[in-house]
């Protein structure tokens, strides 16, 4: 189906209309604003200050190691800037959250590429999140392993529990790995049906990634990771929570694991974040409301905060296929 820019624009109008009201929602709807003078007045008071601002500051780090990610990929269709590519991060996540399982984030990077592009874009930017799953899950299995035996009412008085779980995260995330470098073949695979046609330059975007560029994603994708577990780590000490470093990051890594398989749609992720968050780092804290609090301010830095600059930057993106005429000149 071929859009106008008219089209387009009213198409990127509509989404920024409900991503702008989905922000409103989740802020408007949240279950505790009459605890909230309260505990902020608290967690400022003292040097507490110190960890929002490093958790602010690492917003940066967090979409900077995604944008490095897929502009190192797609310099491979067309020259793509640092700050083109930054710009594409974060308006597919502000499409995300307008989508069911954020599937928008997959499809946007690639539209703000030239036409023959988009396609293979997309491909580029799902191997980029292929290669995000592979580390959350290797690394959120690294923390279950500490994190299991170190309660009482899970593992921690059964024999060998440590090496247990240690040798079940290690040969998983090794087993992962093995597969994510191996993606080539299972694009090869699925090229042989004739009626997977459209989909060839996507699949063709996953083929011919060298090893060493296949490293480099999974190198960000873990500097990623451990970016917003120590976000979480840091608003956690901010609201009064204190927990061994070692002990408090593989909680967290574990919360990231089970966060990435339950499927919630987009207006409800709020809720099962801190449900979630209270399940895990309850044996360490009766503070749950300062769970909770962590959990929302967590999803103010790292969602509201880059959908609000995505929303600006969601005009950059081209939707429209119908190349200008000459009495319709090209607008940037």
């Amino acid at each position: 189906m071929k859009i106008s820019k008219i089209q387009g624009n009213i198409i990127k109008a509509l989404l920024a209309i409900v991503a702008l009201a989905y922000l409103v929602y989740r802020l408007v709807t949240f279950e505790h604003w009459d605890q909230a003078g309260q505990r902020f007045s608290e967690a400022f008071q003292g040097n507490r200050l110190f960890y929002l601002a490093a958790a602010i500051i690492l917003i940066f780090l967090n979409f900077s190691s995604e944008a490095i990610k897929w502009q190192r990929l797609v310099n491979r269709l067309e020259p793509v800037s640092f700050f083109k590519a930054i710009s594409g991060v974060l308006a597919s996540l502000t499409m995300a959250i307008t989508t069911p399982n954020r599937i928008g984030d997959v499809i946007t990077r690639g539209l703000i590429l030239k036409p023959g592009h988009r396609l293979a874009g997309t491909g580029h930017t799902f191997l980029c999140i292929l290669a995000q799953m592979v580390v959350t899950i290797t690394l959120g299995l690294a923390g279950a392993a500490t994190y299991l035996p170190s309660n009482d009412y899970l593992l921690k008085d059964k024999h060998d529990s440590w090496v247990l779980t240690l040798a079940i995260s290690i040969a998983s995330g090794l087993i992962l790995i093995i597969l994510f470098f191996s993606i080539d073949r299972l694009s090869g695979f699925f090229q042989r049906f004739r009626w997977l046609k459209i989909f060839h330059p996507f699949l063709n975007a996953l083929q011919g990634v060298s090893g060493k560029d296949k490293s480099f994603l999974l190198l960000f994708s873990t500097i990623k990771f451990l970016t917003y577990i120590t976000q979480f780590y840091l608003i956690l000490h901010f609201f009064g929570i204190h927990i061994p470093p070692f002990t408090g990051l593989s909680a967290v890594a574990l919360i990231y694991l089970i966060l990435h398989f339950v499927p919630v749609p987009t207006v409800g992720d709020l809720g099962v974040r801190g449900s979630v968050s209270i399940l895990i780092l309850g044996p360490y804290t009766a503070d749950v409301p300062a769970i909770v609090f962590t959990t929302f301010l967590i999803w103010i830095i790292n969602i509201m905060i880059p959908a609000t600059i995505g929303l600006v930057l969601l005009r950059k993106i081209r939707l429209e296929t119908v190349p200008p005429t000459a009495d319709t000149p090209e607008i940037n």
